[in-house]
């Protein structure tokens, strides 16, 4: 059985997302769609095949309907803006009495009313701003923190909180260099997207919201997938399409980089990043064009108009992720091409690292994916491309070189093949066991190659982040136990799951059918991997991972599989970390990184948002003299030449990446690599013993 071990959450599958409507509306409901005998058959099924199916078989599905009202509710109103009081008590009580398997019908009525008091508020929010009498001096706030937010007791109050929101979007335009006129237009234009996006409608939308949170209730990574859904996921895992590759959805109107394939044109730009909000997409072509602005559309029709034939370009408006103002933007250009397997190949680089009178050589291997050209290593070609194949060439170009020691750098590597995990851990480690698996009947078994060859005997880290997921845990965890190498850098993603997708009548289910487990019988689920040494982060990686997602399955372990370690000195650690920790205080680098990090630790105490424009706009100045301020103390440390202007700042940060765009592995700007460099050239220093031929 063949497995693609990826950070896919069920989002990336719901194409539709929602909006709302009005139960005791004076006028009739536009959005009435009734479940059809079919989509009651189809739940049917996919309530079956949960029971039988899932990892968790035993797990009750008699209660879940309340579970599921709750569940829509969340996915539906979670800023508590469309519904009332009475109108949760209502639902609430329908779902909790309910006796069917699952609750079709009330979930239906429930969207239905979403989707309606969405185009109530959408129409009320146009003629509110076409009106133009918002007075942007009066003191006046948004709370933003939704766990202190309560259901509003009428429609007035719905409509109170609507004005506000609509001034929010004005405001924010306007801070855009914008006039109020052009802002009224621009956010006119959005909402009225909005509208057209609802009425496109239809019961496969409403079914997919209701199917996608039953499934949500087991775990995250389960999902059900449209026929629609399951063809474009298909073209993903088959990098068979032509565009930037991206996958996105939709969240607040705005589409969403949910993650970038590596080596497509997204990932190699260097300017795109997951959770980056989409704003407008320019075609560029011989006639100069507008850009179109893609708020409030529906995000097949932005995936329509981002996929292109190879070749062509375009260049998209970002809302860069974790900005503090949406007001904060930047334009990138992208060069349309298919995502080909050779682009995600594994890159290399050889540095010098001095250290005292010595100068160690290491050699830095950045992997992307844990990719195989699947069909033709199952018609047998001896010649078939994979990641474990490169990495080893990459090793005897690095013996033939003199390296002393080896970084595999998988930061940001969400997964591919389990094969392939093994593959690259039998590199470093010989022969034995990488992991176990257990079933959903519970056997368990480990997985290993018994024949392999150790390729490196030499010292060896790996760098991880938050976004190593998967088989990239399965390696880094391996390693880790054997005693192999050092794990540097961020706690890892989490996800210790395995995923199997099934047929149905109409579309596919995605299944959580299996767990990982390490070879000391540890879960990787929900805790990751947790470094030897932890590097600085510029947020908290906390807000994102499997411990952050609903309904996450629970970490737990296991009996060990014997497997032999090899032999570390762990006394050597505590001296690693003793001169990292030096280094955090005298590094700029390392403290630019501090500063944002407080920064943003700052930034996310806030509960609430001011719509008052002055207000806005010197928040804005106090963003930008602050990050002037913290890249002049850096570059004032190392006698670098500090800017005048934040202007100046900007221009040089464009001109670096689009400088950078070609450069493989960056040691000079990727601070964080860099460290990790130094670490490992600590401990070759501290280490005597430099060969790892034996395992003890």
């Amino acid at each position: 059985k063949y497995f693609k071990l990826t950070i896919l959450s069920k989002n990336i599958q719901i194409i539709a997302i929602i909006l709302s409507i009005c139960i005791g509306c004076s006028t009739e409901p536009e959005i009435n769609i009734k479940a059809s005998i079919a989509k009651y058959n189809l739940a049917n099924e996919i309530n079956k095949k949960i029971g039988k199916e899932h990892f968790f078989q035993d797990q009750a599905l008699k209660n879940i309907n309340p579970r599921l009202g709750k569940a829509l509710i969340k996915q539906l109103d979670s800023q508590k803006i469309y519904f009332t009081k009475d109108e949760i008590l209502y639902f609430t009580n329908k779902f909790q009495s309910s006796s069917d398997d699952v609750e079709i019908a009330t979930s239906y009525e429930l969207i239905n009313l979403y989707f309606n008091r969405l185009i109530e508020a959408t129409r009320y929010q146009i003629k509110v701003i076409q009106k133009k009498d918002f007075d942007f001096n009066k003191v006046e706030n948004i709370l933003i923190d939704n766990d202190l937010q309560e259901f509003r007791e009428t429609n007035q109050d719905l409509r109170e909180i609507w004005v506000k929101l609509a001034k929010n979007d004005v405001l924010t335009s306007m801070l855009t260099d914008k006039s109020e006129d052009e802002a009224v237009e621009l956010i006119s234009k959005r909402y009225k997207n909005r509208l057209r996006r609802i009425s496109q409608r239809n019961e496969e939308d409403i079914f997919s919201i209701v199917m996608n949170n039953l499934t949500g209730l087991f775990d995250p990574h389960s999902s059900y997938m449209s026929p629609k859904s399951a063809e474009d996921f298909e073209m993903t895992m088959s990098l068979n399409l032509e565009g930037i590759g991206a996958l996105l959805t939709t969240e607040d109107d705005y589409p969403i980089i949910v993650s970038v394939v590596p080596g497509g044109p997204a990932e190699k730009s260097g300017k795109i990043n997951p959770d980056d909000r989409i704003v407008k997409v320019k075609q560029i072509k011989e006639v100069e064009v507008d850009p179109v602005d893609v708020v409030g559309w529906r995000i097949d029709e932005v995936v329509q108009l981002i996929r292109g034939e190879a070749g062509t370009q375009l260049e998209l408006e970002i809302i860069p992720a974790k900005t503090e103002d949406l007001s904060d933007r930047k334009w990138v250009l992208l060069t349309r091409e298919e995502v080909k397997l050779e682009e995600q190949a594994a890159k290399f680089l050889i540095v010098d690292a001095p250290q005292g009178e010595d100068n160690f050589k290491i050699g830095i291997i950045d992997l992307p994916a844990f990719y195989i050209d699947f069909n033709a290593w199952r018609d047998r070609d001896p010649d078939f491309r994979s990641s474990s194949k490169d990495v080893e060439d990459i090793l005897k170009q690095f013996k033939l070189e003199n390296v002393d020691a080896v970084i595999v750098d998988l930061r940001g590597n969400s997964g591919g093949s389990l094969y392939e995990a093994n593959k690259l851990t039998s590199l470093f480690v010989s022969s034995g066991p990488t992991l176990q698996v257990k079933e959903s009947n519970g056997d368990i078994r480990p997985w290993g190659d018994a024949s392999a060859n150790q390729a490196w005997k030499k010292p060896m880290a790996v760098m991880v982040d938050r976004y190593s997921a998967s088989a990239s845990e399965i390696f880094a965890g391996a390693i880790q136990d054997y005693q192999r190498g050092l794990i540097i850098g961020h706690k890892t993603f989490g996800k210790g799951t395995v995923q199997q997708l099934d047929d149905l009548t109409s579309g596919q289910l995605k299944l959580t059918e299996s767990k990982f487990y390490r070879v000391t019988g540890s879960g990787m689920q929900n805790r990751g991997v947790e470094p030897d040494i932890t590097l600085p982060s510029t947020w908290d990686i906390e807000e994102s991972g499997e411990s952050s997602l609903d309904s996450a399955l629970p970490w737990d372990q296991i009996s060990p599989t014997p497997f032999r370690k090899f032999q570390f000195d762990k006394t050597i650690l505590d001296r690693l970390k003793i001169a990292h920790e030096s280094r955090m205080l005298e590094s700029p680098d390392l403290q630019y990184i501090l500063d944002i990090r407080k920064r943003y630790d700052e930034q996310q105490e806030k509960k609430s948002i001011s719509i008052n424009l002055d207000t806005r706009r010197a928040e804005k100045i106090d963003r930008q003299v602050w990050a002037l301020a913290t890249e002049n103390q850096r570059r004032a440390a190392q006698n670098l030449e500090i800017f005048k202007t934040f202007e100046g700042l900007e221009e040089f940060n464009k001109n670096k990446e689009d400088t950078n765009v070609d450069i493989d592995i960056d040691l000079q700007n990727d601070y964080l690599l860099n460290e990790g460099m130094l670490i490992l050239s600590d401990y070759l220093y501290l280490n005597t013993n430099l060969l790892f031929s034996e395992a003890a």
